[in-house]
C-alpha cells in the first residue's frame, strides 16, 4: 500500500510540474494579449536548436501564442531579450508546431537580441486564428513582449507619410510589396515591405533625406548577412514619378536627392532586402514645414457633386487650403480656397463640394501659410463616369449591421475603414473579395448615432460613403 501511495502521488504531482512551466512546449504557449502593452515573460527552462537561425548550441526556447482579429489585421511583435545575445523567432501557422506548420518566410533573426516581428509579406492572415512563435533566446531571465494588431499607413504612393525637418520615427515591418514603381528606380530586385514617404521641397537647392537611429533584422533568407534596406527618391505625383536616384545602405546615413526647385513634391520609398525588417527615424532636408497636420483627407462622390472633407490635428501659420483638381493626376489647377485657423492645436473639420467635377478627377490639398510657402497633401481621386459606387451596394440608415454588397470588382484584397463625423476611426477590416457575389457584414451595434463614412480602399481606388447610425 505504501508503495501505491507513493506511486500514486509522484503520478499526480507530475502534471502539477508540467502546468508550472507555462511556455516549455507548443502545447502549452504563454499567451500574448495584443493590446500594445509591452510586458515581461519568464524564459522558460526548456532548451532546444535553432531552426531558421545559423547561430549554434542548445539554449532556452519559449513558445508564445496570439491570435488574429476579426479583420485579419496585420500583426507585430517588439521583442527584446534577456542580454544583447540573438534571438531567433520562429513563426507557425496554427497551433501545430510541425514543419509543415513552419513558416520559414516568416521567421527572424535578431542577432543583437532585439527587434520587430510581423509575417511575410505575402503571408494570408486568417481572421480569429490561433498562431505560435518559437522564441529560442541565449540566456534565462526576462523575455520583453509587446504585440500589437497594426495597419501601415504608407504603404502606397497615395498615402505616402508626409515628412519634414523634424525627426518622425518609423518602421517597415507590417508593409506590403508597393504597387506602380518600377523595381529598378529603388535599386530593388523585386518590392517585399515598402514604406513611403513624401515632402516639398523649400527653397531650390540641394535636398536629401537622413536615415537614423537605424536598425534592421534580417529573415531566414540573409540569415547572418546585416543586409539592410533599398532606398529610392522620386519627384512629380504618384500619376508619373520621375526617379531622382537609389541607394541601398546598411547603416544610417544621408542620401541625395539632387538639386531641385522650390515646390517640388518628392518620395521616397524605404524597402528591406529579402523582407529586412528596419526601425529608423527619418527627416528630410530642405523641406517646407506643413502648415497643418492632417488627420485624413478624403472625397465622395453625391447627387450635388464631389464631396471633400479633411480634419486638421495641428496648424501652424496656416493661411489657407487650396483645394485644386486634376483629370489626369499631372497637372493641378485651383478651383478653391479656404481659410486656416492660422494657428490651433485642436481638431478642426473642413469640408468643400465641387459641383461641376468632370467624370474623372483628381484632388490634393495645397498648405500655404502666412508667409507664402506651401507643401501638399495627398492625392485622392473620385471617379463619377464608371459605375464602381453602383457596384458598392448598402442601405444608408443602418442599426445593428451594415451589409455591403460588392460586385464587378478586381479579385483582391481590399480596407474597409469606418469613421464618425469628427474623423475618429471605429472600425478597419481588411479582406479579400472576389469578382462578384461578395457580401461583407459589418456590426455597428457599438457605433454611435448620427452620420458616419465608410471608406472602401483597393489598390487603385479608395471610395468614402456616407450612412446614418439610427
Amino acid at each position: 500500500m505504501k508503495r501505491s501511495c507513493i506511486f500514486i502521488c509522484v503520478i499526480l504531482l507530475v502534471p502539477i510540474f508540467s502546468f508550472s512551466q507555462p511556455g516549455s512546449s507548443c502545447a502549452s504557449p504563454i499567451p500574448i494579449t495584443m493590446d500594445s502593452v509591452s510586458r515581461g515573460y519568464t524564459i522558460s527552462a526548456s532548451t532546444g536548436s535553432n531552426i531558421v537561425c545559423t547561430s549554434s548550441g542548445t539554449s532556452p526556447v519559449t513558445y508564445f501564442s496570439f491570435v488574429a482579429n476579426s479583420s485579419a489585421q496585420n500583426m507585430i511583435l517588439k521583442i527584446t531579450g534577456p542580454n544583447t545575445g540573438p534571438v531567433e523567432v520562429a513563426f507557425y501557422d496554427g497551433t501545430s508546431c510541425t514543419n509543415g506548420n513552419l513558416e520559414m518566410a516568416s521567421s527572424i533573426c535578431l542577432y543583437d537580441g532585439a527587434g520587430l516581428w510581423a509575417p511575410s509579406a505575402n503571408f494570408v492572415i486568417t481572421p480569429n486564428q490561433t498562431y505560435i512563435v518559437r522564441i529560442k533566446t541565449a540566456a534565462t531571465g526576462t523575455l520583453t513582449i509587446q504585440g500589437y494588431y497594426y495597419t501601415p499607413p504608407n504603404n502606397s504612393c497615395a498615402t505616402a507619410m508626409p515628412i519634414g525637418t523634424i525627426l518622425s520615427f518609423d518602421n517597415n515591418a507590417a508593409h506590403k510589396p508597393v504597387v506602380g514603381i518600377s523595381p529598378a528606380s529603388a535599386c530593388v530586385v523585386n518590392f517585399t515591405n515598402t514604406a513611403l514617404y513624401t515632402y516639398t521641397v523649400d527653397y531650390t537647392g540641394p535636398t536629401s533625406i537622413s536615415l537614423e537611429n537605424l536598425v534592421c533584422d534580417n529573415n531566414y533568407q540573409n540569415d547572418g548577412n546585416n543586409s539592410g534596406f533599398q532606398v529610392g527618391i522620386f519627384k512629380g505625383s504618384c500619376a508619373g514619378l520621375t526617379s531622382v536616384a537609389c541607394y541601398i545602405g546598411v547603416s544610417g546615413a544621408q542620401f541625395g536627392g539632387g538639386t531641385q526647385a522650390a515646390g517640388t513634391q518628392m518620395y521616397i520609398t524605404i524597402n528591406g532586402i529579402l523582407s529586412s525588417n528596419c526601425e529608423y527615424g527619418i527627416r528630410a532636408i530642405n523641406a517646407a514645414v506643413l502648415a497643418a497636420d492632417l488627420k485624413y483627407f478624403t472625397a465622395f462622390r453625391s447627387p450635388n457633386g464631389n464631396i471633400l472633407e479633411w480634419v486638421s490635428l495641428k496648424e501652424v501659420e496656416n493661411a489657407f487650403f487650396e483645394i485644386q483638381r486634376s483629370i489626369d493626376g499631372r497637372s493641378f489647377t485651383t478651383i478653391d480656397r479656404v481659410n486656416g485657423q492660422v494657428n490651433s492645436t485642436t481638431e478642426k473639420s473642413y469640408q468643400v463640394t465641387d459641383a461641376s467635377p468632370p467624370p474623372t478627377c483628381y484632388y490634393r490639398l495645397k498648405l500655404v501659410d502666412i508667409n507664402g510657402k506651401s507643401a501638399y497633401s495627398k492625392v485622392v481621386r473620385i471617379d463619377r463616369g464608371s459605375d464602381v459606387n453602383a457596384k458598392i451596394k448598402f442601405n444608408n440608415i443602418v442599426t445593428n449591421q451594415l451589409s455591403i454588397q460588392a460586385d464587378d470588382l478586381k479579385q483582391e484584397k481590399v480596407s474597409i475603414k469606418i469613421i464618425d463625423a469628427s474623423g475618429r476611426e471605429v472600425y478597419q477590416q481588411n479582406t479579400r473579395i472576389t469578382n462578384r457575389g461578395n457580401i461583407i457584414n459589418i456590426n455597428t451595434s457599438g457605433l454611435s448615432g448620427g452620420l458616419h463614412y465608410i471608406i472602401f480602399s483597393t489598390s487603385d481606388y479608395e471610395q468614402a460613403f456616407p450612412f446614418i447610425k439610427s
